[in-house]
């Protein structure tokens, strides 16, 4: 199948995507407020709300953007050779990554630095030893992790395709299994006996890369750990079966009455395993933390799905910037969260005008810049299908 081929838009998920790239503009915004990550040295205005929201944001918002990357990279091999796939990846993301990371990452870990103490100027800092700790550990990606982590995946999934004739004995047994998931996640008496099927397998992923030798050290210099590249794959792979079997789709995006109580009470409570907790009650925490992401994570499908499955003009500008929102608004929380720091608002207040200044101007610098100058288009977005004046002037007319 090529590119210009007729395809079905799946305007749920894009507007589920969209709307949790918003919200993890107001997650990072909370960390600048949350006593458990006192991100901001100069901020002492904190409120245990904010660990809360934070927390809770956590437990759903990268694990729907996983199984949504896994969704649209079968649909993109199914119109893509896999060199073209390749190239698509590269472009819409290993180009914004780096320019990411050398320009506003660059300028927010600066910026840490010298809150912390550091006293080298902006031209003396790339030869002092925290910038090379940067570079050697994670401390470059900051919030790209989620695009260093995906890559790998996107370049497995190329090399499976690749090498996997397309009606080779895997291929069709990958999609027969999908289907008879599907088929089996459809009743309401059985989909919650697979909800917790499905946390059962995200803790046995777990559990197995911890027993990986040295699976908390980095793979390599500027890398991730094994531990925390394997810690989201199983949302990609129910991603990449939601998108070989409709039927499977159709049973996760399926309205159940009891989802919302359940997504309610699994951000209220938000379990989480920790050291002190011991091997078993430990071991049942990291349990009931899968079992709460996945309440979530289908909670969002389910009622994108029901509310927002038609599409249109805003849903389109929305996912077009989704990608802009998620790359510069986290030096943008930093910069603002440095000048509130100073403004003795209370601190519910600062929260919203932190959140709304960062989203702002991104939404902004969006429209007038990423979506109409091919440079920034391409190096931060990885399109070039900018808007010219005269399409503008069109638009407007219609």
């Amino acid at each position: 199948m090529t590119d210009s081929t007729a395809r079905k838009h799946y305007h749920d998920i894009d507007g589920a995507r969209s709307v949790l790239m918003f919200l993890s503009v107001a997650l990072h915004a909370g960390t600048v407020y949350a006593p458990a990550r006192p991100w901001i040295t100069a901020n002492l205005d904190r409120h245990d709300f904010f660990d809360w929201v934070i927390f809770g944001l956590h437990l759903f918002i990268t694990p729907t953007f996983f199984f949504v990357g896994g969704f649209f990279t079968v649909l993109l091999l199914s119109r893509r050779s896999v060199p073209g796939f390749f190239w698509n990846r590269f472009l819409r993301t290993a180009i914004p990554l780096i320019s990411i990371a050398v320009t506003f990452n660059m300028i927010e870990l600066y910026l840490r630095y010298r809150d912390a103490g550091g006293n080298a100027g902006l031209l003396e800092w790339p030869f002092t030893e925290n910038f090379a700790t940067i570079w050697t550990t994670e401390g470059w990606q900051l919030h790209l992790w989620f695009l260093v982590s995906l890559m790998p995946m996107f370049l497995l999934a190329g090399i499976i395709d690749y090498l996997l004739p397309k009606k080779s004995w895997p291929r069709s047994k990958a999609v027969a299994l999908s289907k008879m998931v599907g088929k089996f996640a459809q009743s309401n008496a059985v989909f919650p006996f697979f909800v917790i099927l499905l946390a059962m397998a995200n803790t046995a992923n777990y559990a197995a890369a911890s027993l990986v030798p040295g699976a908390y050290e980095l793979l390599f210099p500027g890398f991730q750990s094994w531990y925390k590249l394997v810690s989201e794959f199983p949302f990609f792979i129910i991603g990449v079966m939601a998108a070989l079997a409709p039927n499977f789709l159709d049973a996760l995006c399926k309205w159940r009455n009891w989802m919302p109580w359940a997504a309610a009470a699994a951000f209220f409570f938000q379990p989480y395993s920790f050291p002190h907790q011991g091997f078993e009650l430990g071991f049942l925490m990291l349990f009931l933390n899968q079992l709460v992401m996945w309440v979530l994570v289908l909670f969002i499908l389910q009622f994108f799905h029901r509310y927002f499955n038609q599409g249109g003009p805003r849903t389109a500008w929305l996912a077009d910037c989704a990608l802009s929102m998620y790359l510069f608004h986290h030096c943008l929380i930093y910069i603002y969260g440095r000048w509130l720091a100073d403004i003795s608002w209370p601190i519910g207040v600062e929260f919203v005008v932190l959140t709304a200044m960062a989203a702002g101007t991104v939404m902004i610098f969006h429209e007038y810049f990423i979506r109409r100058i091919l440079f920034f288009r391409l190096l931060f977005n990885g399109k070039t299908d900018v808007v010219r004046p005269e399409k503008r002037k069109l638009s407007a007319a219609a």
